[in-house]
Parts: structure tokens; sequence; C-alpha cells
């Protein structure tokens, strides 16, 4: 049988109205800040002298942007709606979706060490007990096994959330809780945001997804927003410039 071979060309998918170069090359370095953030994070958790070196493949970083703008390109040219330009929702759940499924981060470390063998520094266990010891090399072993769902996590989270500008301060959380009593199920808003991160950690890691289940998935997460928005996200718009 004769072996074939098959090339796959580089698409141009820009245009000078939406999908421009500039945009292109905003989305990719938005990625990036979200890895960059993510990968300091981990360095602080594992310490430097750690054998484990973190990468990200560019190419492939390219082919999440052009993937994500080809199938954003086939809302806007639809005949089915009046959707112009793709809001920030539908911007950060294609590009979230096909990091997903390019995984552009990669993790290095030598022949015979294993990531079950990752232990976090003194400073990270300092004042743990025991069980919380474990529970913390636990999670930690974990994250490093599904860093690209991590950093997709971060990536979606400030795109459409400013986390520096809280809008519901201690007092609004404190009439939330007496208004709600026993119905708020979280003991604050930084402990809501924590649990819908990990929510939304465990989905990118173990469901089946697509582009749309993202974008609904943050759209219910601004409905009462505990912090301010990256824009008017509710309109057409890509950003509320």
């Amino acid at each position: 049988m004769r072996d074939k071979q098959v090339f796959y060309n580089y698409l141009t998918v820009y245009d000078d109205k939406v999908f421009t170069k500039e945009k292109g090359v905003e989305w990719a370095n938005c990625l990036l800040d979200a890895y960059e953030d993510i990968f300091h994070k981990f360095q602080d958790k594992i310490g430097k002298e750690s054998p484990i070196s973190f990468h990200i493949s560019l190419s492939l970083l390219e082919e999440v942007v052009t993937d994500a703008i080809i199938g954003m390109r086939k809302i806007t040219d639809s005949e089915n709606n009046e959707v112009k330009e793709p809001n920030a929702f539908k911007v950060a759940a294609y590009l979230a979706y096909w990091w997903l499924r390019h995984k552009p981060v990669y993790l290095h470390y030598p022949e015979k060490y294993r990531l079950d063998d990752v232990e976090p520094t003194i400073r990270e266990l300092e004042g743990l007990n025991n069980e919380s010891r474990v529970q913390a090399t636990e999670i930690l072993r974990w994250k490093l096994k599904h860093i690209n769902e991590i950093v997709a996590v971060q990536f979606v989270d400030t795109y459409i959330f400013d986390f520096e500008k809280v809008v519901c301060g201690r007092i609004v959380e404190k009439k939330v809780k007496i208004a709600e009593q026993e119905r708020f199920p979280f003991d604050s808003f930084e402990d809501m945001r924590s649990e819908l991160t990990d929510k939304l950690t465990y989905y990118f890691s173990y469901r089946a997804l697509a582009p749309k289940v993202i974008e609904h998935i943050l759209e219910a997460y601004t409905f009462h927003p505990a912090w301010d928005l990256t824009g008017n996200l509710w309109n057409g718009d890509i950003h509320d410039e």
C-alpha cells in the first residue's frame, strides 16, 4: 500500500474590518498573558530549583487564534443572524475552546521524573497541618497535569472580569448573606469566585465542550457580577472602547 502524505498549508484568515491582523495579535497576547500569570504562580509553588520547565508552542498558539477566527467568521458571515462582530463572550469562548483542543503549553522534566513526585516549596506548606499538606500537594500535581486547562480558565476569567475593581464590596456581601440566609452557599464573594473557577476548571478538564457552551457559562457568571467587567459585553462589539 502506497504511503500518502498530507500537507496542511497555512490559511489567511485576516481581513481589514473585523478580524484584522492587529486583533489576532491582541488575542494571542491575551492568551500569552494568561500563560505567564499561571507560569509564575506554578514557579512560586514548586520553586525555581525544580527540574520542571515550562514551554509554549507559538506555532500552536497561532493555530489557536486562526481556528478561533474561522469559527467566529462562520457566525458573522451567516445569514441566519445579525451578528456583525463577535462580542467578548464569543471571543473568549472560541479562543478557550481551541486552546483546549491544541494545548500549546507543555512541561519538560527528566526521563525518570514524574509529576507525582512534585513537592510544593516549604513556604507553600508553611503553617499547614499534615492533612492540608497532603491535599495541597495532590492539588498542585493535578493542576500541573492540567496546565492548559488552568491557563484557559485564567484567560476567560480575566478577559471577562476586571478583578481589580470590586463592584460588590463587604457591605453588599453582608446584605446578601443576611437577605439570603442559608440560601447563599458561600462564605464570601471571594469564596464564590474560587468555587466558580474550580468548577470551570473541572468542566475544561473533563466535560465535552463546544464554544457555545463556554459562552453560555461565561454569560451566566456575569448576571450578578461581584467584580467589574472588562467592557460592555452584552452588545455586538468586541470591546467597549
